[in-house]
C-alpha cells in the first residue's frame, strides 16, 4: 500500500509502535559501542540517511512522538499500532487469528482489510487490495 501512495506523488511517512524493546543499531559497530557509554542520544548520518536513537527514560506517546520526530513536509503519516489514539483507523484482520475486530466500536474506524466480511456498515477491502486502500487513504489527504 505504501508504494501505491508514493507513486501518487505523496510524501509518505511511516510510524510503527513496537510493543517490546527493539534494537536498530548493530552490535560491533562504533555507534553501538558508543551508546553503551551512557550517552542519551546517538545520531548516525551517511549515504543520504539520518538515524536518530533517543534513549528516553519513558516511552513517548503518539502526540509527543509526532511533534518531536515527524517531518513537517509529509503529506500523510501511516501509523501502525497506537490503536487507542484518536486517529482514523484501518484495521487489518485475518480469520485464522480472529474474526473479532479490535476497533469495531471505535468511531474512528474507517475501513477493515480482511479475508472475511466485517459487520455491516464497515467499509471492506480484501487483504490483497493495496491499490484500493491507498485510494482510500489518498482521499483523506486531498
Amino acid at each position: 500500500m505504501l508504494p501505491h501512495l508514493v507513486r501518487r506523488g505523496l510524501r509518505v511517512g511511516y510510524l510503527k509502535h513496537a510493543h517490546v524493546g527493539f534494537e536498530v543499531d548493530q552490535p560491533g559497530k562504533d555507534s553501538y559501542r558508543m551508546r553503551r557509554t551512557g550517552v542519551l542520544q546517538t545520531i548516525i548520518v551517511g549515504g543520504g540517511q539520518v538515524a536518530l536513537i533517543d534513549d528516553a527514560d519513558a516511552e513517548p506517546g503518539l502526540e509527543e512522538t509526532i511533534s518531536r520526530y515527524v517531518r513537517a513536509d509529509l503529506d500523510v503519516l501511516v501509523v501502525e499500532g497506537f490503536k487507542r489514539s484518536p486517529l482514523r483507523k484501518i484495521e487489518i484482520a485475518r480469520a485464522a487469528l480472529s474474526r473479532e475486530l479490535l476497533c469495531a466500536a471505535d468511531a474512528d474506524l474507517v475501513a477493515v482489510v480482511s479475508d472475511f466480511d466485517p459487520p455491516a456498515g464497515i467499509r471492506h477491502y480484501a487483504l490483497g487490495d493495496a491499490p484500493g486502500v491507498a485510494e482510500l487513504i489518498a482521499s483523506f489527504v486531498a
